[in-house]
């Protein structure tokens, strides 16, 4: 038992002297909250942006007419949301990124190399439409400002009907 109590203190010594190493270190940057303003602003628009921009990709390289159809109401819906959610963050003082998020660069990256364009874009659309309806659905019950989500809440149809569209 005796034995025991060095090694205890010595393993508490050791906690305490790495307890403050985290002084030396900077912080990691906080995550992107999407319950928070500013995290729902740039992750709604950095999907509008990919809707947009693959769906422009979709127009050029479309073997699909179904898919072509998609695409143009793609570009037409969620130009109109991100001119939506733009005006409403504008009146709020909340910076618009103008760039998209690195998944969704990421998956414009792989689309664009895809052998199967059409396949590819529609497989795509089906997740990013989710992980949009979630975004939509989630701010709009839990969101932090009440402007915002009321246009959440009016945006969950639009993107329900595209997931129905898809799924035809």
């Amino acid at each position: 038992m005796r034995a025991l109590i060095p090694l205890s203190f010595l393993a508490a010594l050791g906690g305490l002297s790495l307890a403050g190493c985290d002084t030396l270190m900077p912080p990691a940057a906080p995550a992107m909250n999407p319950l928070r303003a500013p995290g729902f602003v740039a992750l709604a628009a950095s999907s509008d942006m990919f809707e947009i921009e693959s769906s422009r990709m979709e127009l050029q390289r479309a073997q699909d007419p179904m898919l072509r159809m998609h695409a143009e109401l793609m570009i037409r819906d969620h130009t109109n949301t991100s001119a939506q959610l733009s005006a409403a963050a504008q009146s709020l003082g909340i910076p618009v990124p103008s760039q998209m998020q690195p998944m969704h660069l990421s998956m414009l990256d792989a689309l664009s190399r895809s052998p199967n364009f059409d396949a590819t874009y529609r497989q795509q659309q089906l997740s990013s439409h989710q992980q949009a309806l979630n975004l939509m659905s989630n701010y709009a019950r839990h969101g932090d400002v009440p402007q915002l989500r009321g246009l959440a809440a009016a945006t969950v149809p639009v993107i329900r009907s595209h997931l129905d569209h898809l799924r035809m």
